[in-house]
């Protein structure tokens, strides 16, 4: 199991988030309080939105869900026994819309209700597709993937239901490697169009149907709805961090066979240790950074040989690549 890690510390999520992922708990018959205690998360049933905690308990409650349910499905399960408001202020902008387009708009300008780490956005629309992004600034982990997860089953169920009508994606896609199943996704989702070790987590639904009616429209509710929203944190505007960046030079010296510190921090146009000094502003380091991209490549090199895979990541031989993999799986399990 991972240990979820922040790259950022000025961005917080409410104590709603984490409190969903407990009461799952609960209804998986676990103990909540004792994953609560295991996560450090003080207080969880205690205030609404407004109540601010660091994105790591909700990212490590989700690994400890998956892990004593032993249920890898876990998040895409998330919307079956879910209670309406459970997201307080913007879950009942996205009901009280007029349409599903107008709900999901609420969801774009107004997340930051709900989290400072997290954002939708609209990457692309045409008159048949539109496709909506979420975009962080916390650290890949398995709490992140089952996050994600649980958000676009929660939108498309929560769709289907406030418009009565069964809303399909024209595909979704994951960062997330492929699992050993992907029958849940399909079936949840209802396509086969599920893209796995993906750019960017993204779910595109027929423009179309953006235009459906919401059963649950109330006009004069959002009204009053927004302007308690503007009391609220604002939605963060990012787009990608220092640390995605960085790991896109080194991915790109990696391919050329000179992923060096010196090689990366001229490509950044910096010295090798102002490059090292901003790695620990961001609790990590230069070899951790790499170790990172290589397990991104890694997973896109899965169907390889191993002597290839080993090539692929920019390692000498196999041996090499095999105790780089075993060094991964230590910190992970630490």
């Amino acid at each position: 199991m991972t240990d979820a890690v922040n790259t950022r510390h000025d961005c917080a999520d409410s104590i709603l988030m984490s409190r969903f992922v407990l009461e799952r708990a609960t209804q998986a018959g676990l103990d909540a309080e004792r994953l609560a205690r295991q996560a450090g998360v003080p207080n969880w049933r205690e205030g609404g939105e407004s109540v601010r905690v660091p994105p790591r308990y909700c990212l490590r409650l989700w690994e400890l869900l998956e892990h004593e349910t032993g249920d890898p499905d876990v998040g895409l399960r998330a919307c079956d026994e879910a209670t309406t408001g459970e997201f307080g202020l913007l879950e009942y902008l996205f009901l009280s819309a007029p349409t599903l387009g107008d709900a999901l708009d609420s969801c774009v300008l107004h997340s930051g209700s709900l989290t400072t780490c997290y954002s939708l956005r609209i990457t692309a629309r045409t008159e048949e597709e539109t496709r909506f992004e979420v975009a962080s600034v916390v650290e890949d982990c398995r709490g992140r993937e089952l996050l994600v997860q649980a958000a676009f089953a929660l939108i498309i169920g929560r769709a289907r239901s406030a418009t009565r009508y069964p809303v399909v994606p024209v595909r979704v896609g994951l960062r997330q490697r492929e699992p050993e199943s992907a029958a849940a996704f399909a079936e949840l989702f209802g396509t086969t169009s599920i893209d796995f070790v993906a750019d960017t987590d993204a779910l595109t639904l027929r423009t179309a149907d953006l235009a459906l009616p919401m059963k649950g429209a109330d006009p004069e509710l959002t009204s009053v709805l927004l302007a308690y929203a503007g009391t609220l944190p604002a939605t963060p505007q990012f787009g990608a961090t220092w640390l995605d960046q960085l790991g896109t030079v080194i991915d790109e010296a990696l391919v050329e066979g000179v992923a060096t510190l010196e090689t990366v921090a001229r490509r950044l146009l910096t010295s090798p240790r102002s490059l090292q000094r901003r790695l620990a502003e961001y609790d990590t380091g230069w070899r951790r950074e790499v170790d990172r991209a290589r397990r991104r490549r890694l997973q896109r090199a899965e169907h390889l040989p191993r002597a290839q895979q080993a090539e692929f990541l920019g390692y000498a031989d196999p041996a090499s690549l095999r105790r780089a993999v075993h060094r991964w799986r230590d910190r992970d399990d630490s």
